[in-house]
């Protein structure tokens, strides 16, 4: 089992506990000081180390976070997560850079907030992400080929094999929990390059199986979670994006987790407000809301409706090494520390890990939540 160690917290252990970190299958180790927590280290090498600001004893969370990374140079890796319960103030936040810790939250959270911060940490896919496996078969049997930009209407792919315009295939997705769906499939168009072909590929007529797992991988995924419906949206919003098929499905209170968000033009951004205005939803909220996303919404009002931003990535950029990431940011966070976005140390050179962007442009979504 995967060790995390963890302060001496109720509410830390109570989210731990919740059935959404079950799968995670994790090793919680309960300590209450910061001796504790570097003999613990040293005893169970964890992979995540999640520190409260106020920790018990003579050494806060930042200590401890930085004592951690110091004797993690020389043990093995750790990525430290610093919980605050307050706003913070200047001098705070250059602590928090100082105390070299790799994600930041401030509670009272969600154990849905907690969950993205490890398995992020531990390189793990967040929920409602799903990977699939494809398996492409010519009348002459199978052929090895690598399958993107999939969607409801047909995808892309690259083989070695020659592929002719109108060429009969059949595509076989399987994802871990469902059994291969086989779709009856045929080339639109095909150019060879560099040894390889590259060709589109549309789908004929599916069927409902086989079109619900497209849904499912391509567009959302809904997800029921007792007193609230968790949406899992994917891919581009364009002119061709259609929310109608979703609209029978928002009941009660709805989060959207908006991850997989990877491009939203003018067209599509208009089709998303309109949804928003006729769906009958007694409250939502967005989650993990993606750079295009929040992008949008820093610049057209009506993108979050009557919703508000629980988490979203943020661009990060290291001027040493040139490292660039995104990293997943809790709005309360950024509200805490007056809109400042958080700095962190750089995964690749230790130097500092700076947001990639203009706050006041980024984060214009947050105005009127301060």
């Amino acid at each position: 089992m995967t060790k995390v160690l963890v302060s001496d917290s109720a509410e830390l252990q109570r989210h731990f506990a919740a059935p959404v970190f079950a799968a995670l299958k994790l090793d919680v180790v309960v300590v209450n000081t910061q001796a504790q927590a570097l003999t613990m280290f040293s005893t169970h090498q964890p992979a995540v180390a999640v520190f409260e600001a106020d920790f018990a004893g003579p050494f806060t969370g930042f200590d401890t976070s930085r004592a951690l990374k110091t004797q993690a140079k020389a043990q093995g890796a750790t990525v430290n997560v610093i919980v605050v319960s307050r706003r913070l103030t200047a001098d705070e936040l250059g602590r928090v850079a100082a105390s070299c810790c790799d994600e930041l939250l401030v509670a009272p959270m969600s154990a849905d907030e907690l969950y993205d911060a490890v398995a992020l940490a531990l390189g793990l896919p967040r929920r409602g992400t799903e990977a699939f496996s494809t398996n492409v078969v010519t009348v002459s049997g199978p052929i090895a080929a690598t399958v993107s930009n999939l969607s409801i209407d047909g995808l892309r792919l690259m083989t070695e094999v020659d592929l002719a315009d109108g060429q009969m295939l059949t595509v076989e997705i399987a994802t871990a929990t469902e059994a291969a769906v086989a779709m009856r499939a045929h080339v639109i168009w095909a150019q060879r390059h560099d040894g390889r072909t590259v060709a589109g590929v549309a789908f004929d007529a599916l069927d409902e199986r086989a079109r619900a797992l497209l849904l499912k991988l391509t567009q959302w995924l809904i997800v029921n979670e007792g007193e609230r419906t968790r949406v899992v949206l994917r891919g581009d919003f364009t002119e061709a994006t259609k929310f109608d098929a979703l609209l029978p499905q928002m009941v009660g209170r709805v989060v959207f987790d908006l991850a997989e968000i990877t491009y939203m033009n003018s067209l599509g951004v208009r089709a998303w407000c309109e949804f928003l205005r006729a769906a009958r939803i007694a409250g939502y909220e967005f989650h993990a809301c993606s750079v295009p996303f929040i992008v949008q919404a820093s610049m057209v009002n009506d993108t979050l409706g009557r919703g508000t931003v629980t988490s979203f990535f943020a661009p990060y950029h290291c001027t040493a090494c040139e490292h660039q990431e995104e990293r997943l940011l809790q709005t309360a966070v950024v509200l805490a520390a007056n809109l400042q976005p958080p700095t962190f140390g750089c995964p690749r050179c230790g130097e500092m890990l700076e947001f990639d962007d203009l706050p006041e442009r980024y984060l214009a979504f947050l105005s009127d939540e301060d």
